[in-house]
């Protein structure tokens, strides 16, 4: 497993616990970096993400609750409610990474911590958002098209000469 991904797994934990507990990033960030067997560079770079998302939380449960038509924040899993938040905030935030990276990883992601549904809820949340804050990648491509040739004139339709 990649850094990034495994930052993204540490990531999703640590906000998973701060929501919960109300615990401050440098609190469970403390609690994390007591585990021994720790990945120091996915620890890094899930630190950087939990940041991002903090620091941005009032902007991302505004987007979130925009796209979850029918949902109050509150109402959602605590997993999919915070793996959300991770793709919103790297949708919005993180430019550098493609969307379709951001939307497989959270898909493999709650995969592992949640149920099918929270499958299907992510997936449809994250394209949505997708579409608003990279329409550029998101939108398929329109090929080139020619203009179709005009079909040749039936003979009763060909003017008498």
């Amino acid at each position: 497993m990649g850094v990034r991904r495994r930052g993204r797994e540490y990531a999703l934990q640590m906000l998973y616990a701060m929501d919960l507990t109300g615990y401050q990033p440098d609190e469970v960030f403390a609690g994390f970096n007591a585990i021994q067997d720790l990945n120091r560079d996915a620890f890094y770079y899930a630190r950087r993400l939990v940041d991002g998302v903090h620091g941005n939380l009032e902007e991302i449960d505004a987007v979130l609750t925009r796209f979850a038509e029918h949902w109050k924040l509150h109402r959602m899993a605590a997993v999919d409610r915070n793996l959300l938040r991770l793709g919103i905030y790297e949708l919005m935030f993180l430019k550098e990474i493609p969307f379709p990276i951001i939307i497989n990883e959270a898909l493999e992601i709650v995969k592992e911590f949640s149920d099918i549904e929270g499958t299907q809820f992510v997936n449809g949340i994250l394209d949505a958002a997708s579409r608003e804050f990279r329409p550029e990648e998101s939108c398929p491509r329109k090929a080139s098209r020619k203009p179709a040739p005009a079909a040749p004139a039936s003979p009763e339709t060909k003017p008498s000469l």
